[in-house]
């Protein structure tokens, strides 16, 4: 059976976020705005709000997932499987499955990783090779096990290689960020914490609720 999420209104994103930063957990998540970005990011694409703080990273204002985030999700979809046909330091090759039907493979090569510049490479080859191989073969044969494309963090700063050609990510929904803050201190945080188009896309927005805030003071 699928599993499906159920979406959660702003204000119980606001109470879990706020929970997350205080626990002292997630050290990418120290504050309540940043833990917003998160779980918002995993409600746009499936992902509960735990599993969101631990294996989403918000990197150039698009949401990546660590590569066992993604193969669990492959795995618990009721859908779809995966299994490692080849993996060693110069090559990752995974055979993906809809049932037990063979549906396709995603292999990634040593090669292919320095020309894509993949980081960490020299460190931990394996990993790396996976995280690309399981990345590709999830937007290839599967996509439709998230609400929408993703990436690992192994694929940025460039959201693109040039062997496949990705969509982009559902933006982040900065505009309902910025309306839910309670204060002026947490509407500047959010903003500072926006991409540089955002911020001027939603400039004039952020210019109003200062006003208000000021103005309630």
């Amino acid at each position: 059976m699928e599993k499906s999420l159920q979406l959660l209104p702003i204000k119980d994103i606001k109470e879990l976020s706020d929970a997350f930063a205080k626990s002292g957990m997630f050290t990418d998540a120290k504050q309540a705005v940043q833990a917003f970005v998160k779980i918002q990011a995993g409600q746009e694409i499936g992902i509960p709000p735990f599993a969101a703080m631990s294996g989403i990273h918000i990197i150039q204002g698009k949401p990546t997932l660590g590569a066992g985030l993604i193969a669990s999700t492959v795995k618990g979809s009721g859908k779809y499987d995966y299994k490692v046909a080849k993996m060693d330091d110069k090559i990752c090759s995974i055979d993906f499955y809809q049932g037990a039907e063979k549906i396709g493979n995603s292999t990634f090569t040593i090669e292919e990783a320095k020309k894509a510049g993949t980081k960490n490479l020299d460190k931990f080859p394996k990993n790396m090779l996976f995280a690309r191989a399981i990345s590709n073969g999830v937007k290839w044969f599967c996509p439709d096990v998230f609400s929408g494309p993703v990436y690992v963090p192994e694929e940025m700063p460039e959201p693109v290689t040039e062997d496949i050609q990705h969509e982009e990510v559902n933006d982040i929904d900065y505009e309902d960020a910025l309306k839910s803050c309670e204060s002026l201190d947490e509407l500047k945080e959010v903003y500072k914490n926006m991409p540089s188009d955002k911020q001027k896309e939603h400039a004039a927005l952020t210019t109003h609720l200062k006003n208000t805030f000021s103005n309630a003071q």
